[in-house]
């Protein structure tokens, strides 16, 4: 083996030759097999660059980037060839990556505009713009087949920040969308203007999650005509740039354009209006307060609620025993969801968690929980996107400052035999503490005091909350799921 010098006329291709044509328009970035082996004594040196990069312009004038330059390659083995792959990440712990195929061409290290597009869009977000962009290098010595890693495992070389400029989407998709109510004629009335949540959670990208949803109250005796309108147009009150909506023959779903006209709730009630801006579709179902997960033969006064705040996500503590199906009312009168046969539910690695997707149903096909037997667990549910996850808490504990935070040696709380109350007596507690279960930290539950005039300490109990507090010394603990707002007692013994 040798040190070599890059000159100008040495060449080395290897990966994605120059502006490729895709099928996708931004392809994501791919991932590798492992190497079959190492060469720790080999490496090479890289140059990175400082200059913004502008996707826009390149890809304009059918050029690819340029990532790094190669420097020096030390002791490269004869009658191999170099190949390079990049690596960008959503920031420096790279905690979120993706890998992209390079080309190397005068000692110069280049990836395909559309392969970097991509690759943003999978780590850091959809939306176009400006980002700064961690990336790093893993060289290969490759023959045939074969490929040896220079440097080592882990062996990254180049770290650098790369200032990019995306592509434009082909559609323009806002972070807000409101309902606006209209007159019979048409006429947007701007100032009644109701946002609308985005189905993911705040501060979510439209092009990251295009979906939309507003519960309404539509009175049952009046006509309720209305258009969606982005929050460019809510603000310029500029009826031209509203969208109306053409229903399909079911009444309940339909096409979103400007073109349309505006349209007269067919439903009336508690509705929940869905907006989906990547598809231009429109779905309309009856909102409801809370769902009822049902297990067996279980007597309505003693199921578990699921409660709302949006109307879109429900969660919750409910005993599952096995398998169940989930229901607008508890006496399983209302619509019933359950699995969706054709989607095959994921179980984690542990046996305590478990995703996957619910349909209407009017059949008896039910869900199957991951852990046997009456369990108590923690569901977390999308009723827009039909998707489900559920996590067994099979043993909850005291953890805090007075046990030195051990999540493993806590003070195990008894259940009684509903799942509903969980009690421990004479427990040490000492400042801040928490809730956990299964002996990890995986699942947890803090909470904020209540004020109370009994002298007992209450608390909300929030899952994933904050730290609770309390005076040091011995106290009975008593945790109540029973109703919507979960409480933990203190008594001070």
């Amino acid at each position: 083996m040798k040190t070599i010098k890059f000159i100008s006329a040495l060449t080395l291709i290897l990966g994605l030759a120059a502006c490729e044509n895709y099928d996708l328009p931004n392809p994501p970035g791919q991932s590798y097999p492992q190497p079959d082996g190492y060469l720790e004594n080999s490496d090479i040196e890289l140059g990175v660059v400082d200059a913004p990069i502008n996707l826009i312009e390149l890809n304009a004038a059918n050029e690819n980037v340029k990532v790094a330059t190669i420097e020096t390659l030390n002791n490269f083995p004869e009658g191999y060839d170099l190949t390079i792959n990049m690596e960008v990440g959503n920031n420096i712990e790279f905690s979120k990556k993706t890998t992209i195929a390079t080309t190397i061409t005068d000692n110069a290290i280049y990836v395909n505009p559309d392969m970097l597009n991509g690759a943003i869009q999978e780590v850091i977000t959809k939306k176009p713009g400006t980002y700064n962009l961690p990336a790093r290098f893993i060289a290969y010595a490759t023959r045939g087949t074969t490929n040896l890693r220079l440097g080592g495992i882990n062996a990254y070389y180049g770290d650098e920040i790369l200032n990019v400029r995306t592509l434009d989407a082909d559609k323009v998709i806002e972070d807000s969308y409101y309902l606006v109510p209209c007159t019979a004629a048409g006429t947007p009335e701007f100032a009644k203007a109701v946002k609308m949540n985005n189905t993911a959670g705040d501060n979510v990208s439209g092009y990251d999650n295009p979906e939309f949803a507003l519960q309404i109250e539509v009175p049952e005796t009046e006509d309720y005509y209305f258009v969606i309108a982005p929050a460019s147009a809510v603000e310029a009150k500029d009826a031209n740039e509203v969208y109306g909506v053409n229903m399909s023959t079911d009444g309940t779903s339909g096409k979103l354009s400007t073109s349309y006209p505006a349209l007269n709730m067919p439903l009336k009630g508690s509705v929940l209006a869905t907006i989906n801006m990547e598809q231009d579709s429109f779905t309309l179902t009856y909102a409801f307060n809370v769902l009822y997960p049902v297990s067996g033969s279980a007597a309505a006064t003693s199921v578990m609620p699921l409660y709302t705040e949006n109307f879109i996500n429900f969660y919750g503590v409910t005993a599952i025993n096995q398998r169940w199906q989930l229901y607008t009312q508890a006496d399983k009168k209302g619509i019933k969801f359950s699995v969706n046969s054709e989607v095959e539910p994921i179980v984690s690695e542990d046996g305590f968690e478990q995703e996957g997707e619910i349909m209407v149903t009017t059949g008896s096909a039910s869900i199957t929980a991951p852990v046997k037997g009456n369990t108590l667990y923690y569901i977390d549910l999308n009723l827009v996107k039909y998707t489900y996850t559920m996590k067994a808490l099979t043993t909850l504990g005291v953890v805090g400052n007075a046990n030195g935070w051990n999540e493993v040696d806590n003070v195990k709380l008894t259940a009684s035999k509903d799942l509903k109350t969980w009690t421990a007596t004479d427990v040490e507690i000492d400042g801040d503490f928490k809730i956990n279960a299964n002996e990890a930290w995986e699942y947890d539950f803090g909470g904020v005091p209540v004020v109370t005039t009994t002298g007992e300490l209450v608390y909300t109990l929030q899952f994933k909350g904050s730290n609770m507090n309390a005076p040091k010394g011995k106290y009975d603990v008593k945790i109540d799921f029973s109703t919507a707002n979960y409480t933990l007692t203190l008594i001070k013994k």
